[in-house]
């Protein structure tokens, strides 16, 4: 395999046409197959990251700007002699906490300049996405019967927070979101008492937000804030409101202290924005080393830069993009799966790479809802390369994936007669009994076995590594059928 020449007509760059990637010398893939999503798997060792995976992100490098998720440490070195041999290394920027670079995840969706700029509800979605990544983490969030409940509640929480701060004139951050939920109050009680009220920033926010001018949609947001906060809340359950209140600060008190305080709570000199005009960011947080923090920074980034660049008008920023996440399963949030439905609009290319599909049922809580889910998700990534694995389960999804042909058996039968012809006293063995014939089933066109012997590179392979491509609605010509086997070189 190999890319094709970088040297484009600038009238053609961004044709949905243009060939990135040949497979043969008859076949090519495009622009427009990139923007449909792509997955790629193979076990540890198969070669999906120097083969495939190095092929189209060096593709993707010819003009792209882009968003890279890391989960291992060397991945930052990786992508920089990608856009060293590319000639794009003044266009990759390494967000990372021995970089300069800061970014107010809450600042920039409150004053975005889009339509939906401000809205509460913009921030509440990237809070609760945050929110369904540590609950994963923990354990939670995987069919319990009461989950709609406390997501709901949570949510109205959150809602009612990021509410009272804006109209109180403040500015929107995670630490006055603290402030404000465990100052809230308790009982009735406490609501009249005046030390509570001396004490409270959540009743200083009220009493400011009632002073200030405001408009009469304002007026009725306040109301229903202010019975919320003085009425709804103190009458809960005290294990209820516990619930609550804890998975809410529990949640934001990683993005309260440390790493990532620094990293998102404090001044903002980059945006997800920045890919639009060729950038590459890579998060260099890696989850190996980082953990649940990289992971939360990772998910905050990709969340961000999801919702940035559907609202961007392509006619005026036509760049393509790409997202790329390597151990992709560290990642998801049930976002992922209404993104890769619209994302071909907004010339997004989302590159997810794995080991097999049991990573992502397993992330996703391996019962039937979590499985629906991955398969929502593979549903909408159109180009599946599949290289040496051997996890059954993947192998026997990819076959299924390609799909069953009518195939013929031959069969033959040779038999002879009990060997009581010596008793018989003839010298002479009887003559074989021959039968042969023809038989047809549906099988797998190509065998879950196959996948077990792709090559996968190294100087054994003479640097080869063996995949074989799936194209949704594609037919490849040097094959006839919907699939081909695909070599690519690694770098010696």
């Amino acid at each position: 395999m190999w890319p094709f020449s970088r040297k484009s007509n600038r009238n053609d760059r961004w044709n949905p046409e243009r060939p990135l990637v040949r497979w043969s010398r008859r076949e090519a893939w495009s622009l427009r197959d990139a923007w449909n999503g792509t997955l790629i798997l193979g076990a540890t060792g198969s070669g999906k990251t120097s083969g495939s995976g190095q092929m189209i992100a060096e593709a993707f490098l010819n003009g792209f700007g882009g968003l890279v998720l890391t989960s291992k440490p060397d991945e930052r070195d990786l992508w920089i002699s990608y856009c060293r041999r590319t000639g794009r290394l003044s266009d990759l920027v390494v967000f990372g906490l021995d970089q300069p670079w800061r970014f107010n995840f809450i600042a920039h969706a409150m004053s975005r300049s889009s339509g939906g700029a401000g809205l509460t509800e913009n921030v509440v979605n990237l809070l609760s996405t945050v929110l369904e990544l540590g609950d994963r983490n923990s354990g939670q969030g995987s069919g319990r019967q009461d989950e709609a409940y406390w997501r709901r509640a949570n949510r109205q929480l959150c809602r009612n927070l990021v509410d009272l701060l804006a109209l109180s004139g403040g500015r929107i951050t995670i630490p006055d979101l603290y402030r404000l939920v465990v100052s809230a109050p308790t009982s009735r009680e406490q609501i009249a008492s005046d030390d509570w009220k001396r004490n409270s920033f959540c009743f200083h926010s009220l009493a400011e937000a009632d002073k200030r001018p405001k408009t009469p949609r304002e007026r009725r947001d306040l109301e229903t804030v202010a019975d919320y906060f003085l009425v709804e809340y103190p009458n809960l359950s005290d294990k209820t409101r516990s619930v609550i209140v804890s998975t809410f600060t529990s949640m934001i008190d990683v993005l309260n202290r440390g790493i990532l305080r620094e990293l998102f709570c404090t001044e903002t000199n980059l945006t997800p924005d920045a890919v639009e005009d060729g950038k590459i960011i890579l998060i260099d947080l890696p989850v190996k080393e980082y953990a649940e923090v990289g992971q939360f920074a990772q998910v905050i980034w990709k969340y961000v830069f999801m919702r940035s660049i559907e609202r961007r008008d392509i006619r005026l920023s036509p760049r393509p993009v790409f997202l790329w996440a390597d151990e992709a399963q560290n990642f998801l949030t049930s976002y992922d799966f209404q993104f890769a439905t619209t994302c071909r609009s907004a010339r997004v290319a989302t590159v997810l790479l794995s080991q097999n599909v049991s990573n992502f049922f397993a992330v996703l809580g391996g019962e039937q809802a979590g499985k629906a889910q991955a398969d929502s998700l593979f549903g909408n990534l159109n180009t599946k390369i599949f290289h040496a694995n051997g996890d059954p389960v993947t192998n026997e999804w990819a076959a299924t994936l390609i799909g069953r042909t009518r195939q013929f058996f031959v069969n033959a039968n040779n038999s002879y007669q009990p060997d009581d012809w010596m008793a018989s006293g003839s010298w002479s063995r009887p003559e074989p009994h021959t039968s042969a014939g023809v038989s047809e089933s549906y099988e797998y066109e190509v065998q879950p076995s196959v996948f077990t012997t792709l090559r996968t590179g190294g100087p054994e392979n003479q640097c080869n590594v063996d995949a074989i491509v799936v194209q949704n609605g594609r037919t490849f010509a040097d094959t006839g059928r919907g699939w081909r086997l695909a070599t690519f070189g690694q770098r010696r």
